[in-house]
């Protein structure tokens, strides 16, 4: 997930180090090995329970931290970050850059899946799916407003900057549970 992404050169020792990684996110030496059907389902057939799946592990998350109600946690408590931190002015910028160009927590999520999503609308005809996908449009723009409010805040000092960040993951919250809401009734007509 390195700025900006792509295929990049390891050592074998690296390669191991990673893969047998510990922690929360992580799947010790977890391997795949695939084998294909004569007749394989069709994609659209994959496709929405992987869509729906993942609607409803949004929905329901295990705990908290995750789906619409960590976003809403983020929300509440981006307004104490330049508290949190002994360098501000390193720490939020960071932050924000990691939100906006890696992993999965802020729009360079929501900018893949929504493009996901656009190319599973051309395999199935469903105002759910359409719904799910204008939606996480508007959540992708919305990601890089947030990433960029915390970035200021972090140049400036301006604790307003986290409050309107926190304003508008609230209001995120809201608007990824309304897109996994539709998605989530994608296999239903």
């Amino acid at each position: 997930t390195a700025h900006p992404g792509g295929a990049v050169p390891t050592s074998r020792a690296a390669l191991a180090a990673a893969s047998a990684a510990r922690g929360p996110m992580t799947a010790r030496h977890r391997s795949f090995t695939l084998t294909l059907l004569e007749d394989p389902p069709s994609l659209r057939d994959r496709v929405v329970p992987a869509i729906t799946g993942c609607a409803d592990a949004f929905l329901n998350p295990p705990i908290a931290n995750l789906g619409h109600r960590g976003i809403e946690k983020a929300g509440e408590r981006v307004r104490t970050w330049l508290q949190r931190t002994d360098d501000p002015q390193r720490d939020l910028p960071q932050a924000a850059l990691l939100m906006e160009k890696a992993g999965t927590g802020g729009a360079l999520f929501r900018n893949l899946f929504r493009d996901f999503l656009a190319e599973c609308a051309q395999l199935v005809d469903s105002g759910h799916l359409r719904t799910g996908h204008r939606l996480y449009a508007e959540a992708a723009t919305l990601w890089t407003e947030v990433a960029g409010l915390i970035a200021k805040a972090g140049e400036s000092g301006d604790a307003e900057c986290l409050a309107q960040a926190g304003g508008i993951l609230r209001d995120l919250s809201r608007l990824e549970r309304e897109a996994m809401e539709a998605l989530s009734r994608l296999g239903s007509r």
